[in-house]
């Protein structure tokens, strides 16, 4: 219907209004006028409720797309955090295979060296025993390195410029699982007079004064002593070696020493 048709219409009840009395008017004017009064007010109420409901549509739209946006957003980031955990499991599984790869070469290796040591071990428990029996046959004694043989014997002689007490010199032999030279011979004698000129030798009365004893425990039967010694000047009771003969000295002194196995 037009704006100008409803116009008309209004104009024209408006004349019809008009001749009516005042009576009629009171009588059927309130009656007439009230369904057009409340049709536009229902039209009003149901254009703004349609407006509400257009904008609630709409507005819940745009919070679903935001929460859609939100979603897929969050969707991407899982896929990128699925996709990195997913590397890094390749990595730990090629680090792990490398790691069990150099296990078994390692023990491989472990095997290898143990085989050796093995062969190794052997070989020197043959030498222990090629060695204990060179030394223990009187005809061939092996000495050690540094030690000087003569007459299947051995003999360690003090560094040049070391010079110990007698005491003292023998506790150096000891250390080495021997004791001071014993010189009982003129052919021992003169060899260890070609290492030392002055040395000391294995001799004492420290125990009974007059009663020289060898470190051995024997007791001394034939001596090379020099011509009126021992005289036991000033408690003289270690016997010392000079130029091939025997002489009592204070067992304070220091002079280099040799050791005999």
């Amino acid at each position: 219907m037009s704006v100008a048709m409803i116009n008309k219409s209004e104009e024209a009840e408006g004349d019809t209004w008009n001749e009516i009395g005042t009576e009629e008017r009171f009588k059927y004017g309130w009656r007439s006028q009230c369904p057009v009064w409340w049709i536009r007010a229902a039209a009003v109420c149901l254009g703004l409720l349609l407006l509400i409901v257009i904008f609630g549509l709409v507005a819940h739209n745009a919070s679903a797309i935001g929460q859609q946006d939100s979603l897929l957003d969050h969707l991407m980031k899982c896929e990128k955090l699925i996709h990195n955990l997913t590397t890094d499991n390749y990595a730990l599984r090629d680090e792990l295979n490398q790691m069990k790869v150099n296990s078994s070469r390692l023990t491989k290796e472990m095997e290898e060296l143990q085989r050796e040591y093995k062969t190794v071990r052997r070989s020197a428990l043959v030498n222990d025993e090629e060695y204990t029996t060179l030394n223990s046959s009187s005809a061939c004694k092996v000495c050690q390195r540094g030690w000087i043989k003569f007459n299947n014997k051995c003999y360690y002689a003090s560094e040049k410029g070391q010079a110990k007490n007698w005491e003292d010199s023998r506790k150096d032999c000891l250390k080495r699982g021997v004791d001071l030279v014993m010189p009982t011979t003129k052919e021992e004698l003169d060899f260890v007079a070609r290492i030392y000129e002055k040395t000391w030798i294995g001799l004492s009365d420290k125990k009974h004064e007059g009663t020289w004893l060898w470190v051995d425990g024997s007791r001394l039967v034939t001596g090379f002593w020099q011509t009126g010694e021992p005289n036991n000047a000033g408690d003289e009771d270690c016997a010392e070696f000079i130029n091939g003969k025997w002489n009592d000295a204070l067992c304070s002194l220091t002079v280099p020493w040799i050791c005999e196995d």
